[in-house]
């Protein structure tokens, strides 16, 4: 059984994330900006996805901090 660096597995699933973040940030700007048929709901449902991304991207980044200094320790 291999033991995969938790860099690698974090720095992989950030990656993911930050497409999908990029993703829903166009179609943020685009429904900000009143482009299509779009209405509040959806709006409301891309920012509260937007915002959910970028915290799972913070914790992320928060575990692999505690990992790296619980190995300089």
């Amino acid at each position: 059984m291999s033991v995969e660096d938790p860099f690698f597995v974090v720095k992989e699933e950030v990656q993911k994330a930050i497409l999908v973040v990029k993703n829903l940030f166009a179609r943020w700007t685009d429904l900000q900006e009143g482009g299509g048929m779009s209405s509040h709901e959806e709006l409301e449902y891309t920012t509260n996805e937007l915002r959910n991304s970028l915290r799972s991207i913070e914790w992320d980044l928060e575990d692999l901090e505690e990992t790296v200094d619980i190995l300089d320790y």
